[in-house]
């Protein structure tokens, strides 16, 4: 009896470190990781053309915001985890097909509000836009391309495409921001999500045209530069409420 009893507990200890390992974990990121992550995604970023579309470059809040009624508790309850994080690695999505996103790990330095259990854990999530094939991506809506009027004659090329709105952060960068964990909403979702290896630890990112920020020369700003014009400064006083308590307390 005491041979079996001492058999179970050796295999729940065992059990237990197999689900440990299973959620990276670390005290801080090596900054020689950051650092050697940051090389080899700038070394691709300078090989590829950067696409912009007529029109792009103007971009604006969400319509459906509504800053009357935003707040740090509306802020912390609208998603199942919020967090102060660092970008440890980007990952380009080539088999994307019209939208590209980028494949991002981040590593939790405080878990604000959510499952406390995941501060210094490292996490998979998606930033929009990214590298991106050619031929997925300047397309019309036949299907026909169109990159040989943007310069773009190969539609092999990889190509760099970009929301204005949701600028990707950089690898090493602060950033706060809510977080909802990964659901698919059906098997065909299921199968693209697997294709990039976003299954296990994903979550994705909410609202990341407004509560999204990065750490810029020790203070945090919105990520969204439209929330930086003139006249939305004092327009979306709240949101900007939300920012002064972050660079107080965070």
């Amino acid at each position: 009896m005491k041979k079996i009893l001492g058999l179970v507990t050796l295999l729940s200890l065992v059990l237990a470190g197999c689900s440990f390992q299973n959620q990276p974990r670390a005290s801080k990121v090596p900054t020689e990781l950051i650092q050697k992550n940051k090389k080899i995604w700038n070394k691709k970023l300078k090989r590829v053309q950067m696409v912009e579309f007529p029109g792009e470059k103007i971009f604006s809040v969400p319509s459906g915001y509504k800053d009357e009624d935003m707040s740090w508790a509306r802020f912390k309850n609208g998603s199942q985890l919020v967090v102060k994080a660092r970008v440890v690695n980007l990952e380009p999505e080539l088999k994307r097909v019209l939208t590209p996103e980028t494949k991002a790990s981040i590593y939790i330095d405080k878990v604000i509000s959510g499952d406390k259990s995941l501060a210094h854990a490292t996490i998979k999530t998606e930033f929009s836009g990214g590298l991106i094939r050619a031929k997925n991506y300047l397309v019309n809506i036949e299907g026909q391309y169109m990159g040989k009027q943007l310069g773009i004659k190969d539609p092999q090329t990889i190509v760099y495409g970009q929301t204005l709105t949701k600028p990707i952060p950089k690898i090493g960068q602060t950033i706060v921001l809510g977080l909802n964990k990964y659901h698919p909403d059906n098997d065909y979702q299921k199968k693209i999500y697997q294709k990039m290896g976003l299954t296990d630890n994903f979550y994705i990112v909410n609202n990341p045209e407004v509560t999204f920020w990065i750490k810029e020369n020790d203070k945090y700003r919105l990520n969204n530069p439209a929330f930086y014009q003139t006249e939305n400064k004092a327009k979306y006083s709240n949101i900007f409420k939300i920012t002064k308590y972050l660079n107080q307390n965070f």
